[in-house]
């Protein structure tokens, strides 16, 4: 097989296999592993056939016909397979041939609750980017006429002199002014990103991670798992510590708050192959995991934990993990979170390379 095909059809989310004029499977791409969870040298010496439930006699019959003449090729949905009859995943497949010098069948493979996945996915950011792009253009009015109110405050003050009934009123109006307007900065983002560098993201999160050190005075203790082989991504390297400062700082206060006994932040960073993020499939990410032994989200605000103004903390402002995941999302990288008492997750996935291609599934 040419060196380009090859790669093409490694890249590919969908599970790729080909077999020859006996239906012995001859190659199969890393997904068809993944899918079947076994080998490549395990399925090569399989048949197509032995992966299919032997009730699909639909299927039977289309593939008895394959390997013939004029064959146009077919696809079946919601098909059970698997080594194991009693183990059986459920998927859309499509076969057609392929002839040359030899005579086989390209077998294309999608897994049904994989392809779900994708799809609630792709609704879960369309409503979460719906309610960040509304929380926005209320920002958007409110900063002006938050402007008006602070220099009408100051106004006030210059022309009542030091009045102290007056000052008491235009000290509390400009500070709230200037508070609201933090606020609203916050919602809006960066207006300016940094420009991208190549950067190391250990050194990313160590930086990180010494202001965090310093300001728990050692009270909770971390714990870190580095992969020193990771290399070298391009970032906007204060953005990304924004990032990690957000959600580190939340699972501190998520500790404090709990009084939990022995509070413990674990840092792991791996590499991650054959990532799909947003329907592109990416060779080579880097995943960076911060996990707490703290009281768990509550499962009411897990859907939406990453929407403006969502939190589960009296003195939260819910922004914090908005903010993080538009940063990540510039990096074409997503944020996932895995939370359940005891145990919370937040994995940070940044993609390396960008030279990718578009998931069938999307």
């Amino acid at each position: 097989m040419p060196t380009d095909a090859k790669t093409i059809l490694e890249s590919l989310a969908t599970a790729i296999m080909l077999t020859d004029g006996q239906y012995k499977i001859i190659y199969a791409n890393t997904s068809a592993e993944q899918l079947f969870g076994m080998s490549r040298s395990k399925l090569r010496s399989l048949k197509l056939t032995d992966l299919i439930n032997r009730h699909e006699k639909n299927l039977m019959e289309n593939l008895s016909r394959a390997l013939k003449a004029n064959f146009q090729g077919f696809s079946a949905s919601d098909i059970a397979v698997g080594i194991d009859p009693a183990h059986t995943i459920s998927v859309d497949m499509s076969i057609s041939q392929y002839s040359g010098k030899n005579k086989g069948l390209i077998v294309e493979i999608k897994s049904i609750n994989y392809q779900q996945k994708l799809s609630d996915e792709r609704q879960r950011r369309t409503q979460h980017l719906a309610a960040r792009d509304l929380i926005r253009n209320l920002a958007h009015e409110i900063k002006n006429p938050l402007g008006g109110i602070r220099g009408a405050a100051q106004l006030l003050e210059m022309t009542f002199g030091k009045a102290a009934d007056i000052t008491d009123y235009t000290k509390v109006i400009i500070e709230q002014s200037d508070r609201l307007k933090t606020l609203v900065d916050n919602l809006l983002g960066p207006q300016r990103p940094n420009p991208m560098s190549l950067a190391n993201i250990h050194y990313v999160v160590e930086k990180v991670l010494s202001l965090e050190a310093m300001a728990t005075k050692d009270k909770i203790r971390f714990e870190k798992d580095y992969d020193p082989s990771l290399p070298e991504l391009m970032l906007d390297v204060d953005a990304m510590q924004q990032t990690f400062i957000n959600i580190i700082s939340n699972a501190i206060q998520a500790l404090t708050e709990s009084n939990t006994e022995r509070p413990l932040i674990k840092i792991q960073t791996r590499a991650v192959n054959g990532m799909v993020i947003n329907g592109f499939k990416y060779p080579t990410s880097i995943c960076v995991s911060i996990t707490d032994n703290g009281p768990g989200i509550p499962e009411s605000i897990m859907p939406k934990i990453f929407y403006p103004m969502v939190t589960s903390r009296s003195k939260g402002n819910g922004l914090g993990l908005s903010i993080a995941q538009s940063i990540v999302e510039r990096h074409n990288g997503t944020i996932e979170c895995e939370s359940h008492k005891g145990k919370t997750t937040f994995s940070v996935i940044l993609p390396i390379k960008k030279d990718v291609f578009k998931s069938e599934e999307i």
